[in-house]
């Protein structure tokens, strides 16, 4: 029997490889060959541009919901919002819901950016303003494709971590991550992208639910509660289930967690800072603009968002699960003495609520079965990748279309523009590696970082579409102003240039010198600007007041300047606002990017208001009813979030 039990336990031991059982191997390996196969096999319907950037328009509707989900859904939403839930509670929840309130318009704005019959985001700058506020753009949206990427693969290495108990090398994890969606991206484009993400967005829903109910029965069994969610009523020690089921961060929690309340203000600000910011991210041209015709872009933009705010309820209530199972006292999932380091250090809490979806799935997933920790890992690449491989596309095609054919290349063949593509879109990749190596937190990379940058450009995006009167000088100076509030505005890590400590210290004062002057004279002024966190004993601009000084003075400013200086020639406004105006018919052809199709609408065609200068397009009745059928689905996911955290109490 010894000797038995003995042999049992050793090829057990032997069925284990960096954290991972042979069964979640053989399943990783599978779709890692398989998905790398599916985006090298539309290499062969690349033939130029248009269908390298946006897959030749060539998708329908549920391709392009899929698009839509896959390429605005990766690891870092899953983790981010377990986390925030982790250490939030329910509030937690809005670092995603905040993109919930602006949902309802995206069926309203992806016409606008299809009827642009645009290849980049640039375009849209070149047709309405000039060509240097379309270099502008490429430069800052190449940084924003940068950013995405980096904060795809910063938080696929927490899962990483979680997933394998700490044993699977990270840089291994993020090394093939980054060579399987550049291989497929580079090889089919936006193509390749949209057909792997309906695959991707698949197992991107099975990643997101998978975990939930074994962490409700494990959280159950751990409080000897009836269920799931009446153990998240029960709470833990200092943190009671009224607290930690509340929709809203109050002011004596956050306090005791170290955090800025979350409050009404706080969400709306949010909100409105993710409105202002969507419609400029790179990756939303090809989401909007691959489509056959407008509605598919409209359907998949809007449903396939959707679907990411149902998965957004399911990673907050596998974070709060995860509260009950490992910080109930005596739990079996962590040790004594591992949970009393946690609560004394708010550093090391932090460390493992960025990674506490992974390691939920690592502790519960294998007494299940053997391989579900494989597919939950797949399922996690999938995420990743779904959303990297989007972003390096579009990243390389502002490059490529807006920096290379305008300044560099102007005659370039069709085939040198698509290896150019591929060669620029290795170099924002290496990029996205070395910024990921400055981030140290997940919810200050969402907040600070991800959720800001569009913003400074998004200003002008919509000035641009409702008002003539907007100018190329007013894009310069709103979008430099709110940029440099942000900065001024925000405390920065320095880069590690030198290991000694003295160095370090040196250089993290050069670099903030100047902000720490504005945050001291903004607090001092103006108090309500800055949130004290007591516990960790650190002083940060309000995140929703940092949202009102940069948007209000990027608005404000280019305002002004849009009244002192002059606007575009009327011929190139009327021809943009025409574009706008006229809705893509089926088959139409774009053979240049931003060019009239025959026959367009004639001018002051579907304008609400007779204004010249304002262009508020009349309403259709798909318009309309699209708009109040989404907004009845925002209110009935708020409703069913709440629904279930009042289960069990």
């Amino acid at each position: 029997m010894l000797f038995a039990a003995e042999t049992i336990a050793s090829l057990e031991a032997n069925s284990h490889y960096l954290g991972l059982h042979w069964a979640d191997w053989a399943i990783l390996c599978a779709y890692l060959l398989g998905i790398t196969a599916l985006g090298v096999w539309s290499f062969k319907k690349v033939s130029d541009s248009d269908d390298f950037f946006m897959g030749g328009r060539r998708f329908g509707k549920v391709f392009m919901m899929f698009f839509a989900f896959g390429s605005g859904t990766s690891s870092e939403h899953a983790i981010s919002v377990s986390a925030g839930s982790f250490r939030n509670g329910l509030a937690g929840i809005w670092y995603q819901f905040l993109w919930l309130w602006a949902t309802p318009f995206y069926w309203i704005v992806a016409p606008v950016l299809r009827r642009m019959r645009a290849l980049t985001t640039s375009d849209f700058f070149e047709a309405r303003y000039d060509t240097s506020t379309s270099l502008l753009y490429s430069i800052l949206g190449m940084c924003i494709s940068i950013t995405f990427i980096s904060a795809s693969l910063f938080f696929g290495a927490k899962m990483v971590t979680g997933l394998s108990g700490g044993e699977f090398p990270v840089e291994y994890a993020v090394g093939a991550m980054t060579v399987m969606f550049v291989i497929y991206g580079l090889a089919g484009g936006l193509g390749a992208a949209v057909i792997t993400d309906f695959v991707q967005g698949i197992l991107t829903i099975i990643f997101s639910f998978l975990l939930l109910p074994f962490a409700l029965h494990y959280a159950a069994q751990v409080t000897g509660a009836p269920g799931g969610f009446a153990a998240l009523h029960l709470g833990v020690p200092g943190f009671s289930g009224e607290d930690m089921l509340s929709m809203t961060l109050t002011k004596e929690l956050a306090e005791s967690l170290g955090k800025e309340p979350i409050t009404i203000f706080y969400i709306v600000m949010m909100s409105i800072n993710a409105l202002i910011g969507i419609v400029v991210q790179p990756h939303i041209m090809g989401v909007c603009g691959a489509g056959k015709t407008e509605y598919e872009g409209r359907f998949g933009f809007t449903v396939g968002n959707f679907m990411k705010r149902l998965c957004t309820i399911a990673w907050t209530f596998t974070g709060l699960a995860c509260v009950i199972i490992y910080l109930t006292p005596g739990n079996g999932f962590i040790s004594p003495e591992r949970l009393a380091e946690l609560n004394a250090d708010p550093d090391k809490m932090k460390d493992f609520a960025d990674s506490v979806f992974g390691y939920a799935a690592h502790d519960i997933l294998p007494r299940i079965s053997p391989g579900l920790v494989g597919l939950l890992f797949a399922s996690l690449l999938a995420a990743i990748m779904s959303s990297c491989d989007a972003h390096m596309v579009m990243g390389s095609g502002l490059f490529t279309e807006n920096i290379y054919r305008k300044f560099i290349n102007p005659k370039a063949s069709e085939k040198v523009m698509v290896w150019v593509g591929r060669f620029s879109g290795i170099g924002i990749v290496a990029l996205s590696l070395l910024l990921m190596s400055q981030f140290d937190d997940a919810i200050q990379v969402l907040t600070r970082y991800v959720n800001a940058v569009p913003a400074f450009i998004g200003l002008a995006f919509w000035f641009g579409i409702i008002w003539r009167g907007y100018t190329p000088a007013a894009v310069w100076t709103s979008t430099l102003t709110a940029a440099g509030l942000w900065y001024l505005t925000t405390k920065h890590s320095p880069f590690d240039w030198t290991t000694a400590e003295e160095g370090s210290k040196i250089l993290q004062r050069n670099i903030d010198y100047l902000p720490g002057l504005f945050r001291e004279w903004l607090w001092d002024n103006f108090p309500f600007t800055k949130y004290e966190s007591l516990k960790e004993g650190k002083v940060a601009t309000s995140i929703p007041w940092q949202y009102v000084i940069y948007l209000g003075g990027g608005a404000g400013v280019g305002l002004l300047t849009s009244f002192l200086t002059k606007r575009p020639d009327e011929s190139k406004l009327e021809h943009f606002f025409t574009l706008l105006r006229t809705p893509v018919r089926p088959g139409e052809k774009v053979h240049e990017p931003c060019t009239l199709p025959e026959n367009p609408l004639p001018p002051e065609t579907g304008k609400l208001i007779p204004i010249k200068d304002i262009e508020l397009p009349a309403p259709s009745f798909v318009g309309m009813a699209g708009f109040i059928i989404s907004w009845i689905v925002v209110g009935l996911l708020v409703a069913l979030t709440w629904w279930l955290a009042q289960l069990g109490g």
